[in-house]
């Protein structure tokens, strides 16, 4: 989105976009430079939202992602100071006025609404427990990522819930590829990403890595973009 001014001597100023949007790969990202922030959309379950480090120290992040300030022990606060221990409580507190909405008082599990999953989301969610990310244990704990994978396995309808499960898993990617463990746990059966099917005969724009540590293809002029989740990265050249 551009933005003109209008000048007294009738001459018309452009300014820069007050964001940019690209699609890259399987997201959709959408930056805005003048904030120091960029919202990734993976057109499914998964929104991040990245900060530039000027907001950690500037005390004015707040709301349903935290307050950025590295620390899991205040995220829960609600509108004011107080922090609380109930998730339900926190939800409330951040619901806009419009439209209108009562509280929400009992919380009902995914699995416990969708019983016929909860089998199926445990046995695959055991990938993140299993040889697959053995590498990884040790440094980051696969027990709640894996409560997190069934929960949201089940959240899916029985149709979508291999969305819930990929972007669990790749969450569980992400933080060991954060500690500079590599997992690629992707296969053709598993959440493939056919980025290589897109490609024309004997060219190579678009490509995936899972850590996205290497460029196997391209040219000098390429925009390699390299997003969380499990690192995926994807490579066109133009």
């Amino acid at each position: 989105m551009k933005v003109t001014r209008h000048l007294q001597s009738g001459l018309t100023l452009e300014q820069e976009p007050l964001y940019k949007t690209h699609t890259v790969g399987l997201y959709i990202v959408i930056s805005v430079p003048s904030k120091g922030l960029t919202l990734i959309w993976d057109k499914h379950t998964r929104i991040t939202i990245e900060l530039h480090p000027d907001w950690r120290v500037s005390n004015k992040v707040c709301g349903l992602c935290g307050n950025f300030d590295s620390s899991e022990m205040n995220d829960l606060q609600l509108i004011g100071s107080a922090v609380v221990s109930s998730p339900l409580a926190f939800g409330n507190s951040w619901k806009t006025n419009t439209p209108p909405c009562s509280d929400v008082t009992t919380e009902i599990f995914p699995c416990e609404r969708n019983s016929y999953c909860s089998a199926w989301a445990q046995r695959r969610c055991m990938i993140i427990k299993g040889d697959t990310f053995r590498d990884c244990h040790l440094k980051v704990d696969p027990e709640p990522y894996y409560q997190a994978c069934v929960q949201e396995s089940c959240s899916c309808e029985f149709e979508g819930k291999f969305l819930g499960f990929c972007t669990a898993v790749a969450a569980y990617a992400e933080a060991c590829g954060d500690l500079d463990v590599c997992i690629k746990w992707r296969t053709p059966d598993l959440c493939p990403v056919y980025c290589d099917y897109y490609n024309e005969q004997g060219q190579c724009r678009w490509h995936y890595e899972a850590c996205g540590r290497m460029l196997t293809c391209g040219t000098p002029n390429y925009l390699h973009h390299k997003l969380e989740g499990d690192k995926q990265s994807y490579m066109l050249t133009y």
